[in-house]
């Protein structure tokens, strides 16, 4: 990770790390977080995910290391916007996009094909790094 691209977990990244706890999308959560620069976590990725405290440890360990990103008012028009823009409904993958926008990250995920449907319609090259 360059220190001008900061991270943003998407739902798949979080997946990936309960998965595989210390795998590579764990690790890059760590060094970015060594490095100084907190992943973003959008809040209704978190919400997307997050079932059950007592047995999700590895996604309450990355979330102590992450910037939780609220749904405001603000980003609900703004993912509004990009929805009508794309013609899609994925309202969590338009939040993505648009916090990456917000915050010049890259995304970790693993589903790049819909994000980069949306990046193209906010016509903002989002880096996708598929995990």
């Amino acid at each position: 990770m360059s220190p001008q691209r900061r991270l943003l977990l998407d739902a798949g990244a979080l997946i990936d790390i309960e998965t595989d706890p210390r795998g590579e999308t764990f690790r890059s959560c760590v060094k970015a977080f060594e490095d100084g620069y907190r992943p973003y976590l959008p809040s209704v990725v978190l919400a997307q995910v997050w079932r059950d405290r007592t047995r999700q440890h590895p996604l309450r360990m990355v979330r102590r290391l992450c910037t939780v990103l609220p749904f405001t008012e603000q980003t609900a028009e703004d993912v509004g916007l990009l929805l009508a823009r794309s013609g899609t409904s994925d309202v969590v993958d338009a939040a993505v996009i648009v916090a990456a926008i917000e915050h010049n990250a890259a995304v970790l995920t693993s589903d790049p094909k819909d994000l980069a449907k949306l990046a193209s319609a906010a016509e903002y090259p989002v880096r996708l790094l598929t995990v």
